[in-house]
């Protein structure tokens, strides 16, 4: 077993050796979505020649997308864009029911058109998401990374044992590789060394690959001409065409990209954050617009859309390599092979069950990864419907396909493309609707004379009410704590108790008549120090170290008030 920890973080500079390895692991995964645009171009009934071209610029797409994200600064007269972090982009199934829809009704023009449009719609988006934050809590950001992770998993399965909708029995023609692929990368990261943990999936996918082809199954071979010379990628191949009747299904799969990015970057700051406590919006708007803007350059070079990656986030927590130059490096990649002809024949000829491998090994991160946030919240009886039965109702579009077939309209079906869009559709608007008269403040009547046990139980209470989160909580209860023990002294009577939780800040304030709590001596053995003055201004100083904010007035009827705030 290998000790120590060898852990490459979001700025630093991994050797040559492990750069290389880590760029060539998140290609390799990234490999698989090629059959997204593939599909798409023959959906359009183009000839051979044009879907190499066709897949030629959807590398070029996801290369130049993959910068956008993980560059997080400035372009030129553009804002920060990108998340910043090792988080590549891809094409996605979000976008494919539409795009194929598209394909067949008015050929690549319309799908490079409606792509453009849904571009951007997440560029727009961008700039308005601090104002739909209440609509978009962090459970359902959970409920969509454990979702994603769950899916990505099945799928990896299917791959790996050959499963197709068209065949009347599973064949495990292949999984052989896939499993020694598989059992490569679980013992690397589970009892290798610093280096090998580093490069677990890349050594799975090779040995997988020589055990798929050792076994005589062959490489998969694409349908796709190759030319033997250099050339340059000729563009443009189609001229955009747009169509209304298209735009709700582009516009439902850009809603899905939003929400999956937003899930991405959050399972991003944790994985790059020990101390992460709640997201950073800022980043993830910069994500969401380079999210756009990478899916608008797709539209514009004639391909489909693109979306984070959910796989490289397991990918790099599972590897220990989070440097954003490996995401730089992604990006270069895939530019460069989009001018070498005969490249995409290449990078999918790694066997399929073998990607799917690699793919089951890093889903199984992102479900932890999704539970984990879902941890951060106290989930109350409203938060725990949302998420149950966002879940249950997302999971049963794989496993009742007919019945939503024949329930949905032709317009909803345009609509609910997937398990994660019904699942994340439901979610969204049983939040909406428990949002109407939800309780917005608690207010208790408090005496000194009842002790601290009280008070705590009702923070709890109106905590889990509000579905706040655990560590801001104890916060709180921490505070109202020390106040506890200098109400004695300043309060004449009762105490009012009011608390207001909401996504962005817990509130409690204390209102009572009788002295301020305010600061005291500094602290003294003198004999003709005031005491309680000098206890209750170490107790104010701890509040004001536990809050993020603290507000002391006098009230109109001459009590005295004490709001604290916490950020969450």
């Amino acid at each position: 077993m290998g000790s120590g920890r060898l852990r490459y973080d979001l700025e630093s500079h991994p050797p040559l050796p492990v750069l290389v390895g880590s760029v060539a692991q998140h290609m390799g995964l990234m490999a698989v979505t090629l059959v997204f645009p593939l599909l798409v171009a023959q959906a359009a009934g183009v000839d051979a020649e044009m879907q190499r071209r066709y897949l030629d610029l959807a590398m070029l797409a996801m290369g130049v997308a993959t910068l956008f994200q993980c560059w997080g600064r400035p372009i030129l007269f553009l804002p920060r864009t990108g998340c910043g972090y090792l988080l590549p982009a891809v094409f996605t199934a979000a976008y494919l029911p539409a795009a194929l829809y598209a394909a067949r009704a008015g050929g690549l023009e319309a799908v490079a058109g409606m792509t453009i449009a849904a571009g951007l719609a997440e560029v727009l988006f961008s700039r308005v998401m601090h104002r739909v934050r209440p609509f978009l809590p962090i459970e359902i950001v959970g409920l969509v990374v454990m979702l994603i992770g769950i899916i990505l998993g099945v799928v990896a399965i299917k791959l790996m044992v050959g499963y197709s909708q068209s065949m009347a029995q599973v064949t495990l023609t292949g999984t052989g590789g896939a499993v020694a692929g598989l059992a490569v990368m679980i013992a690397l990261a589970a009892w290798g060394s610093p280096p090998l943990r580093a490069m677990a999936v890349l050594a799975g996918l090779a040995a997988g690959s020589a055990v798929h082809l050792a076994l005589g199954f062959g490489a998969p071979r694409p349908e796709v001409s190759v030319k033997p010379l250099l050339e340059l990628i000729r563009w443009p191949l189609v001229v955009p065409s747009f169509s209304v009747g298209l735009l709700p299904g582009f516009l439902a799969g850009a809603l899905a990209c939003i929400l999956r990015s937003f899930g991405d970057m959050v399972a991003s700051q944790r994985a790059n954050d020990p101390q992460w406590r709640r997201p950073d919006y800022a980043n993830i708007e910069a994500g969401v617009l380079a999210d756009g803007l990478g899916t608008l350059f797709a539209g514009l070079i004639g391909t489909m859309g693109l979306n984070t990656y959910s796989a490289s986030v397991g990918l790099s927590v599972a590897t220990e390599v989070k440097a954003r130059r490996v995401g730089l490096g992604v990006g270069l990649g895939w530019i460069a092979l989009a001018f070498i002809p005969g490249s995409s024949v290449a990078v999918m000829a790694i066997p399929r069950p073998v990607l799917g491998a690699a793919l089951l090994f890093a889903s199984a991160f992102i479900v932890l990864s999704g539970i984990s946030i879902l941890g951060q919240r106290m989930l109350d009886a409203r938060r725990t419907i949302v998420v149950g039965l966002g879940f249950l109702v997302g999971i049963s579009f794989d496993e009742i396909p007919d019945f939503y077939a024949r329930v949905l309209s032709e317009s909803a079906r345009e609509l609910v493309t997937s398990s994660l869009v019904l699942g994340l559709f439901t979610a969204l608007a049983l939040n909406a609707l428990f949002r109407i008269g939800a309780v917005k403040s608690h207010r208790l009547v408090w005496s000194p004379a009842e002790g601290h046990a009280a008070l705590h139980q009702f923070l709890m209470d109106a905590a889990a009410a509000d579905g706040a989160r655990t560590e801001e909580v104890g916060r709180i209860a921490q505070i109202a704590e020390e106040f506890a023990t200098a109400a004695p002294s300043l309060a004449e009577g009762q105490v009012e108790v009011t608390t207001r939780f909401d996504e962005f800040v817990l509130d409690v304030s204390f209102a009572w008549a009788g002295g301020a709590l305010q600061p005291g001596p500094a602290p003294s053995f003198d004999t003709g120090v005031d005491e309680d003055a000098m206890l209750n201004g170490i107790t104010f100083h701890l509040i004001q170290r536990l809050a993020d904010r603290t507000h002391r007035r006098t009230l109109p009827d001459g009590r005295q008030e004490l709001r604290c705030e916490v950020d969450q």
